[in-house]
């Protein structure tokens, strides 16, 4: 009679929640994370920016499917969340994590296969990843809300991790580093044979030509990203229509970059230094593909680059200027970094305009590069020589 109870009991438990449901409007039958994701996908895939669904369609594949892929909506409570961020901290330290990462690099050193970025992935997450995650997850459970598949809205609050002492920077080149850098790409441009000087060159001359053609376009996009400030994945999406010229009151001539709303931050205008022109002159004329609608960093069939990274690698290791004093190896994104630590060193550029100039908050200028401020006021802080008070002199 006991069992017979109890199975009424959990019968009438389960009749209110479906008529729960259904009054609500409500999914009837159980709705696993997975089956809510793709159809947030399908939803919402072209209304997101490309930066944006990328990274979520990666998260997603790397680290929510794969641990809230199969529950029910109804069994992710706000304590399966947080068992979430312990499992996804500590993921990458895990036996499965360590395995990935060693079929990661085994695949990479093979020429032949697809390269995978997993040797780069961080053993301890930042904190912005966890925030980035968090975000996402927010994003599609909400919309199951709204769309009544759920009702359920679980606390996703990513953990505050401790602290690190020191901002973590991508390092920049000093003055003298990157004087070394361009005059030597100079050369290394037309290193074993004459000069490039225009597309129809380089179609008579045939596949080392080519190659010449692929040394000059990354020499004048390295010389285009210190010169600008422009994320990768922001001049990645350049065309030749996204510049414009305009003429200030003093009559000097400025170039405007009109960045893609695609991007990252979204559309913006940004001014590079003057001799950015020079530099877009001279890759126009070089390229092939030089309409308005055609890429400005691209391959000579047109196509984009995926990514200079790999030999501006290589020309550094040549140059022996891969790690800063520091130890910190150089990357494409070293030359952002360049450009606002110059800006802010040698062109004595206001901090909201610099941030508003590459697309990012004051507030993150003033923690990156508040070191430069040291350089900026050296007179103030070394003192004042006194003879007067001292033979050899008081500086105060």
């Amino acid at each position: 009679m006991k069992n017979l109870a109890d199975a009424v009991r959990v019968a009438e438990d389960l009749y209110d929640d479906l008529r729960y449901k259904v009054r609500r409007g409500l999914e009837v039958k159980p709705y696993s994370f997975r089956k809510l994701y793709d159809e947030w996908l399908a939803a919402n895939k072209h209304i997101l920016s490309i930066h944006r669904l990328k990274y979520i369609e990666g998260t997603a594949k790397r680290y929510l499917l794969p641990y809230f892929g199969n529950m029910s909506l109804e069994s992710i409570k706000s304590r399966e969340v947080e068992r979430y961020w312990v499992w996804r901290i500590n993921y990458w330290c895990s036996e499965e994590g360590e395995s990935k990462i060693s079929a990661a690099t085994a695949s990479n050193a093979h020429r032949y296969r697809r390269k995978t970025t997993l040797g780069n992935v961080a053993k301890i997450p930042a904190q912005k990843s966890l925030e980035m995650e968090q975000s996402v997850i927010r994003q599609i459970v909400k919309w199951g809300v709204r769309m009544g598949i759920t009702d359920r809205m679980p606390e996703v609050r990513a953990p505050k991790l401790k602290a690190k002492s020191t901002i973590s920077r991508r390092p920049a080149f000093q003055l003298e580093e990157w004087q070394r850098l361009y005059r030597y790409m100079r050369s290394w441009t037309s290193e074993g044979a004459q000069t490039v000087t225009d597309a129809k060159s380089i179609r008579k001359r045939g596949p080392h030509s080519r190659h010449l053609f692929q040394r000059n376009m990354i020499r004048n996009y390295i010389l285009f990203m210190a010169m600008s400030g422009l994320r990768p994945n922001e001049a990645k999406q350049l065309k030749w229509r996204d510049f414009s010229n305009f003429k200030t009151e003093d009559g000097i001539d400025h170039l405007v970059i009109h960045v893609p709303e695609t991007t990252k931050t979204g559309g913006r205008a940004c001014v590079p230094l003057r001799s950015t022109k020079r530099v877009l002159d001279r890759l126009r004329s070089l390229s092939p593909n030089n309409r308005n609608d055609d890429l400005v960093f691209c391959d000579f069939e047109g196509n984009p680059v995926q990514n200079f990274g790999k030999t501006f690698k290589k020309l550094l290791i040549q140059m022996d200027m891969l790690h800063d004093k520091s130890g910190q190896a150089r990357t494409i994104y070293s030359l952002r970094h360049t450009y606002a630590t110059f800006r802010l060193l040698y062109g004595h550029a206001r901090v909201d305009d610099l941030a508003r100039n590459m697309g990012t908050s004051p507030a993150l200028i003033q923690n990156h590069y508040s070191h430069v401020n040291v350089y900026n006021r050296a007179t103030e802080l070394s003192g004042i020589h006194h003879t007067e008070k001292s033979r050899s002199g008081l500086y105060l």
